[in-house]
């Protein structure tokens, strides 16, 4: 796909574009705001961004300015004002106003009743975690809540924001509204949306295309083996795919940012745009490239659901300390299972792969022994001080709300779908949330309101199905839904026929050392303790690379004699070894179907083959400036 400058006409087209608006909503005809931001990266090897606030017409006597402790959609507490290094502020004529910080993220300006009020602060960003903001002589990032402060009790007021980029560079991207006339300034209606909107600044490619009439953007930050043309179209099918499920696109304009890094990966969600990071060489052999479209489906799918159907908690946001809700297994599990779903409807995985990921889904839930001691809606409510904060006994005490989520949805399609003889699924429940609790009244919904729409496009009580599976630690009945789709889930055991310990090891310099203890194993019931390291079985020295070969030389019901240094003391401890089942997890047909079954299968991963994309365009080009 061939890059070029675009012409002086496309800019025009993307302004009047801005001016009809969009989710990040520019107001043509409101009055000018009364809060206006101003950032400056002049030495980007530093990595220090230069805030400017300059407050209009408040006339307080003291007036907070605020920075946000964690950015929606990434539940844990990140203190982002411990990145803030200095802060003053000043009015109109340039004299000094007293400041004096009152908590770790608020710092209090006695305004005196200035009608315009400038705070000034730095803020070192030197951080490649999406949920942070980042700044190096290449690029810059900027994610909302950790770098602009709000004025208390003035978020819901219009703001702009004017960026001066590093000299040299000449794009920026993002979900914000640009100001018709205006080089580089954007808009937002409050400073939710201004904060809900990612910012890439450099000299990065940016690609268009169309659906439905409706721009979409995505600029890439970094080399990598991707191919634009392909990129660009399998990302378009996915928007088409999601946009056939709820029958519209709720924004005006759509922005990906893209970061390509050595390694890692990962996203977050926006109302009309998402971050998302992937391993630069990632886009290759197809398994990998899979990986990359489920990113994409899953954070684009956000948009609907927890951007806009949303627990009541999450919104409007309280900045300044965490906001547990017991829905993460819908906002997230539920987003992880239409992710698969979007990639099957629109042709990237067939059916058989498509129970594959369910498969192994179950798989990892059915390995995980804190499924016996956590409930779903509880590891959504301690995601901020569990999920986000593992440690090495998480997997004996924990579940993830993302992968049993992602399983209850399965089995409620299939069950909503059973009760109502096809007429019904789970796409029914989220079209309901949305057109209700968003279109209609723009409010969240409880975990009461969420149970009653899915009782009423199942037609009928599900409270055995909430209170077992989602509120309980029962164990779950697969093939009871299963069964519904002429499917069940078949286990093998595979008996390894060596020595169980029950550990995890991590490598040190070459040394094995636990980094984890499995719950009810031979390793905890002698008394093996995170942080030991493995010296010797048997009297035979071991390592990272050779424990493995040579545990597994030993026979289950087999007395061996581990040493081990323990802070810095070497002992011994005598162990029986256990012996580990392992199970293999696969989705099967039954041998016998009936017409229902197979209807309902049908209906269930053949009605979704091949999404046809038509009616749209896509280009490849640098678009330069703020028509990002």
């Amino acid at each position: 796909m061939k890059q070029r400058r675009n012409r002086p006409w496309t800019l025009l087209i993307f302004v009047a574009l801005a001016l009809i608006g969009g989710e990040c909503v520019g107001m043509a005809s409101a009055p000018a705001p009364d809060i206006e931001y101003d950032v400056r990266m002049a030495e980007p090897q530093t990595h220090y961004f230069d805030i400017t606030i300059t407050v209009t017409g408040l006339h307080r006597q003291t007036m907070d300015f605020v920075l946000p402790v964690w950015t929606p959609g990434s539940y844990l507490v990140r203190d982002y004002a411990r990145h803030v290094t200095t802060f003053s502020a000043t009015d109109d004529q340039g004299v000094r106003l007293p400041v004096r910080k009152t908590n770790k993220t608020t710092w209090r300006v006695e305004s005196r009743g200035a009608e315009r009020v400038i705070a000034r602060y730095r803020v070192y960003a030197f951080d490649e975690n999406m949920r942070e903001s980042y700044l190096d002589e290449s690029h810059a990032y900027i994610n909302g809540p950790s770098l602009f402060m709000y004025v208390d009790g003035y978020v819901d007021r219009p703001v702009r924001l004017r960026i001066h980029p590093s000299p040299g560079w000449d794009t920026i991207s993002t979900g914000l509204d640009p100001v018709p006339g205006e080089k580089w300034v954007f808009q937002a209606p409050d400073y939710d949306v201004l904060v809900d909107c990612p910012i890439e600044i450099g000299q990065h490619p940016v690609y268009e295309f169309v659906v439905q009439g409706v721009p979409h953007r995505i600029a890439i930050y970094g080399v990598g083996n991707y191919e634009p043309e392909r990129l660009v179209a399998d990302v378009r099918r996915i928007v088409e795919a999601a946009r056939a499920l709820f029958g519209e696109l709720p924004y005006r304009h759509y922005t990906f940012i893209v970061h390509l890094m050595p390694s890692g990966g990962g996203g977050i969600e926006h109302a009309n745009s998402a971050s998302l990071s992937y391993p630069r060489w990632g886009f290759s052999p197809e398994s990998s490239y899979q990986r990359w479209l489920s990113l994409v489906a899953h954070e684009f799918f956000h948009l609907w659901n927890v951007k806009r159907i949303r627990p009541i908690e999450l919104g409007p946001f309280d900045y300044t300390r965490e906001t547990p809700t017991r829905m993460l297994w819908v906002a997230e599990g539920f987003t992880s299972y239409y992710a698969d779903r979007l990639l099957l409807r629109a042709g990237f995985i067939s059916p058989g792969r498509y129970l594959d990921r369910l498969a192994r889904a179950i798989a990892e839930l059915q390995n995980r022994p804190g499924r016996f001691v956590q409930s779903v809606a509880e590891a959504s409510f301690d995601a901020w001080i569990k999920f986000y904060r593992p440690d090495e006994n998480s997997r004996n005490t924990t579940v993830s709300y993302y992968n049993k989520g992602k399983i209850l949805a399965a089995l409620l399609d299939l069950e909503i779908r059973h009760r109502t003889g096809g007429r019904r699924s789970l796409d029914d429940v989220m079209r309901h949330l949305y057109t209700e609790f968003y279109k209609k009244r723009n409010v969240g919904y409880t975990e009461e309101d969420f149970r009653r729409v899915c009782q009423e496009v199942a037609g009928g009580d599900l409270s055995a199905f909430f209170d077992h599976y989602v509120y309980g630690t029962t164990e779950i009945d697969y093939d009871r839904f299963l069964r519904h789709a002429g499917l069940r889930l078949q286990r093998t055991e595979i008996d390894e026929r060596r020595g169980y310990l029950g550990i995890g090891l991590r490598n040190e310099d070459g040394r094995a050392v636990v980094a984890s203890v499995v719950a009810n194993t031979p390793a905890e019931r002698y008394g093996v303790y995170v942080g030991d390291e493995i010296l010797a079985i048997d009297g035979w020295r071991v390592n990272f690379d050779n424990y493995a070969q040579r545990l597994g030389a030993k026979k289950p019901g087999q007395s061996v004699v581990l040493t081990i240094n323990r802070k810095g003391r070497v002992r011994t401890l005598d162990v029986v070894l256990g012996q580990r089942i392992r199970i293999d997890y696969h989705i099967v047909r039954l041998d016998e179907v009936t017409a229902e079954q197979d209807a309902l299968y049908r209906r269930w991963v053949l009605e979704s083959e091949t999404t046809r994309v038509d009616g749209g365009r896509s280009v490849a080009r640098r678009v330069p400036q703020s028509v990002q």
